[in-house]
């Protein structure tokens, strides 16, 4: 009974980057669903039972942010980076299932490109986490991810040049487009959610270092 009233500490560094290792996973998933390969559906499911793995922890971090005296860091700020982290995990989730669900025969150059840069944004948040814990400086992380979001705005500015180019035979083709389109403008989410994370990093360690 008496334990109830006394302190706890829990180890909301381990659970937050057991969060992020589940993001991780996700983004290697989203890869081979946006291959368009026999092993695409396989790993939209894997994406799909992984984001509930995702929602279980964001659950389980807040509720014990409710019952918890003791915390590393200000506890808005584990809040902060948790609910950061659990939009990642919806932006691929609903990432993956639009391309998915649209069906494409043959893949664009400038959209793979933009999910691999959105699987090294979220590896770059990895070491960002862990840098936070001992209170160290995260800028050459951050300057990586930026890098990386960069590099997506000009591949995403060459994949829409790229798509208009040439004639519109049919109706196939516009559909087409309108597809790509909506594809393009989900990886843009993407890869503004997973910047916003980066951002929330950046906030966070100002504070401690």
């Amino acid at each position: 009974m008496l334990s109830r009233f006394l302190p706890q500490t829990v180890p909301f560094f381990e659970l937050l980057t057991e969060q992020n290792a589940v993001l991780q996973r996700m983004a290697e998933s989203l890869i081979v669903v946006m291959e368009n390969t026999y092993e695409s559906e396989e790993h939209l499911k894997r994406i799909n039972l992984l984001e509930e793995e995702a929602d279980k922890l964001n659950r389980n971090i807040t509720r014990h942010l409710s019952q918890t005296f003791i915390t590393p860091i200000d506890r808005e700020d584990i809040h902060a980076i948790n609910l950061a982290q659990e939009r990642v995990a919806d932006g691929i989730q609903n990432l993956a299932s639009r391309f998915f669900m649209c069906g494409f025969m043959y893949q664009r150059f400038p959209a793979q490109m933009m999910v691999r840069n959105i699987k090294g944004m979220i590896e770059d948040t990895g070491p960002m986490l862990g840098e936070l814990e001992k209170k160290k400086d995260i800028s050459g992380h951050l300057h990586s991810l930026k890098s990386r979001k960069s590099d997506c705005e000009m591949l995403q500015a060459a994949g829409i040049s790229e798509m208009m180019d040439g004639e519109i035979p049919n109706f196939e083709k516009v559909r087409e487009m309108i597809l790509w389109s909506q594809v393009y403008d989900r990886i843009e989410r993407a890869v503004d959610i997973v910047s916003d994370l980066g951002d929330t990093l950046e906030e966070v360690v100002l504070k401690y270092v």
